[in-house]
């Protein structure tokens, strides 16, 4: 089988809808169904349009995607230099639906040289190709060093790992108290691994948690009062507001189990009454609470159902199933207020060991004039969203770039879409 496969009309006439330079599109297709061709028929078509090549920007996911769109154009464009005037005529006539006159002929021959020798080009790159030419071109209003250097993966994992050695060089030295309790606490819940885990995560979500850490503002506590908790709420305190055990005050605990005993509750006496003994000698809230759920609540903390409970020993206490409905949803209450307190406890401890390892990795990749492929987004969405040069650099750029087009959208992140949005508001903006 050979030549180009059968394209239903209907197809064809979409796609040449969507590559028409006069309409902002929008293409959705499954993979493989030739997005990256409308595109690059797009772009073909706004340079017979007369557009110049410098005045179109082309973003994509990845390098290889790049290197195929820019393949796929000027492939096609140097094709254009070796036919006759009818194919020629026939294969323009295909992209936009009309007859070419014979300047547009002359200028379709020409587009390939035009789009070699124009200064800049055609710009067909990655996005984070696109924001590095950026901070190069505007290194003090971004607040970065002219001369920064990009970090490969290699460079940042040694630049992690000094970051890494000095925060714990500190911990040993025990410079930072709460640091170091912080640390703890994170390694007494996930261990060496689980450490290791959230260093890793931690560098690499750095600019959401910095994001995030700054908004807190240092005010790390307000995490508690986001729930609910009390600032000076420790685990003891909520452990200590159980007792005494909601339905079970101890002057009825003591008719509840004689008359269990003589009933041969078994629920009751094998499990409610030894831990009811504990929890009535304890003096840690913890432990006195500890005892109360184990008594009370079933192992996978669940209260007992109805058949708990004698018949006999209900007839005798005939208010024991509200009683202890009372009791075991109290526990169950406290029991996930507990919970949820330690986990904003850990949350805080790893957010203030992240804040220590972030801030560290920083400074030393400032000191040494580097900047990874998260800063090259962060620091172009910061310049291009700043009051006092912001709108200067749009305008700047506005001046080079006249048509923005995005391949694999569906994998650009939000914050590359702030890019993509500051630089389309500047289209818009003024007269003209």
């Amino acid at each position: 089988m050979s030549g180009r496969p059968d394209i239903p009309a209907d197809t064809l006439a979409e796609q040449a809808r969507a590559s028409d330079p006069a309409s902002s599109a929008w293409v959705s297709a499954n993979a493989g169904s030739g997005k990256t061709h409308v595109l690059a028929q797009r772009v073909i078509r706004l340079l017979l349009d007369g557009v110049e090549p410098s005045k179109i920007l082309c973003l994509t996911y990845t390098k290889a995607a790049a290197a195929n769109m820019s393949n796929r154009v000027f492939r096609d464009l140097a094709r254009w230099t070796t036919l006759d005037a009818t194919s020629l005529s026939g294969e323009i006539a295909r992209i936009d639906g009309t007859t070419p006159s014979a300047s547009r002929l002359r200028r379709a021959r020409q587009l390939f040289a035009r789009a070699l020798e124009t200064p800049g080009g055609l710009k067909i790159q990655t996005i984070h190709a696109f924001c590095e030419a950026i901070l190069h071109q505007f290194p003090l209003e971004a607040n970065i060093a002219g001369h920064f250097e990009m970090l490969d993966g290699q460079m940042e994992q040694a630049l992690v790992a000094e970051a890494r050695r000095d925060m714990l060089t500190g911990i040993a030295a025990r410079q930072d108290e709460a640091l170091a309790g912080a640390f703890e606490r994170v390694l007494a819940i996930g261990g060496e691994a689980g450490l290791d885990r959230l260093l890793g995560e931690i560098v690499a979500k750095r600019e959401k948690l910095r994001a995030f850490l700054d908004q807190l503002g240092g005010d790390m506590p307000v995490l508690f009062e986001e729930f609910g908790f009390e600032r000076t709420d420790s685990v003891s305190d909520l452990a200590a507001a159980i007792w005494p055990l909601p339905g079970f005050p101890p002057d009825y605990f003591a008719d509840f189990a004689n008359a269990s005993i003589r009933h041969d509750a078994r629920t009751v006496v094998n499990n409610i009454l030894p831990h009811a003994a504990l929890a009535f000698e304890a003096r840690d809230p913890l432990v006195r609470f500890d005892h109360l759920r184990k008594g009370f609540l079933k192992a996978d903390g669940d209260p007992y159902g109805p058949s708990a409970f004698k018949r006999a020993l209900v007839a005798e206490l005939p208010d024991l199933p509200e009683r202890y409905g009372a009791a075991s949803a109290a526990l169950v209450a406290v029991a996930d207020r507990i919970a949820l307190h330690r986990m904003i406890e850990a949350t805080v401890a790893a957010l203030s060991v992240a804040d220590v390892l972030i801030g560290r990795y920083e400074r030393l990749k400032a000191a040494r004039g580097f900047l990874d492929f998260n800063d090259l987004i962060s620091r172009t969405v910061r310049l291009l969203a700043r009051d006092d040069v912001g709108p200067w650099v749009q305008y700047k750029l506005d001046r080079g770039i006249d048509h923005v087009l995005v391949d694999e959208a569906q994998d650009t992140s939000p914050d590359q879409w702030q890019v993509v949005r500051k630089l389309a508001e500047e289209f818009f903006a003024g007269l003209g």
